[in-house]
């Protein structure tokens, strides 16, 4: 990885387009030193041959946990994220994120089970989407990985008729168990931790533009969004961007900030979920 100094940097919000996140294969390869006061505005860029941990395999993923899909980001904005919005509002998140927590310790106790899926789907009602606030510094990460002979069209409509097993790539869970992503369907992530985490979200798809867009809902450690944007390559194959746009939620994103790695397992989950696509689809 290589911190560069990028010569003018917007203020990040999202009134920033997430594709002017300074893509990987534009930036500058050779190290320069920050200066002390730069933190909210270098570019960290991560080269695919750096140390990672090893994926968990999803039900459907092939062998090579995407050997030859050239997976590459780029991150812009402001690092780490810092909880946003008001102190009522940081309160309002904490409150749905600890309760959100403590189901997720039921349902891994629990294991699943059509209890646990009633409850997931009776709380998800009533959590609005929680996109980043505009106006405030904002984290933006651009993804970027091919599929070589896999048609844009197959790509996308695979993602959305197989969302359990593109998320198991990566260890997480739906709850609600969903067999294919709908427009507007709300489900949680669940990981297993530690802590146990019900991270929610909701899907908003566009199959002309082959466009899959997720948005956070209230209690996320995360306010955010992600757009994995299905294009043709040219070549017979198809280029996935994943556009990533985070703030914090609640104080609880400095705590997790503090304890553990949460930027880190976050390029994990969709190192992965990259990396199931090209392999389950390849093997086809």
């Amino acid at each position: 990885m290589s911190r560069i100094e990028p010569s003018q940097v917007p203020s990040p919000s999202v009134a920033v387009r997430p594709e002017e996140a300074v893509p990987a294969s534009t930036m500058a390869r050779e190290p320069q030193r920050a200066s002390s006061g730069a933190e909210a505005s270098t570019v960290e860029v991560f080269r695919g041959a750096a140390p990672r941990a090893t994926p968990q395999a999803g039900p459907r993923c092939g062998p090579r946990k995407g050997e030859g899909n050239g997976f590459d980001f780029a991150v812009g904005g402001s690092f780490p994220p810092r909880p946003t919005g008001n102190l009522r509002e940081q309160m309002r998140q904490g409150a749905f994120t600890l309760a959100q927590s403590e189901a997720a310790t039921a349902s891994l106790v629990m294991r699943g089970g059509a209890a646990v899926d009633a409850y997931a789907r009776g709380h998800l009602k009533m959590l609005e989407p929680s996109p980043p606030i505009p106006g405030a510094p904002t984290s933006l990460t651009d993804y970027t990985s091919s599929m070589p002979g896999v048609t844009p069209e197959a790509a996308f409509h695979y993602f959305v008729k197989n969302p359990g097993p593109v998320f198991a790539s990566a260890g997480i869970r739906l709850q609600p168990e969903t067999a294919s992503l709908k427009e507007g369907a709300k489900v949680f992530l669940e990981e297993k931790g530690p802590p146990p985490v019900w991270a929610p979200v909701t899907f908003h798809l566009e199959p002309e533009a082959k466009t899959v867009h997720i948005t956070t809902l209230d209690g996320h450690p995360l306010r955010g969004t992600n757009r994995f944007v299905f294009e043709d390559d040219r070549e017979g194959g198809t280029r996935l961007r994943q556009y990533s746009a985070f703030q914090g939620s609640s104080p609880a994103t400095s705590v997790g900030l503090k304890l553990m790695d949460p930027i880190e397992r976050q390029h994990d989950i969709w190192r992965s979920v990259h990396a199931h696509l090209h392999d389950t689809l390849s093997e086809r």
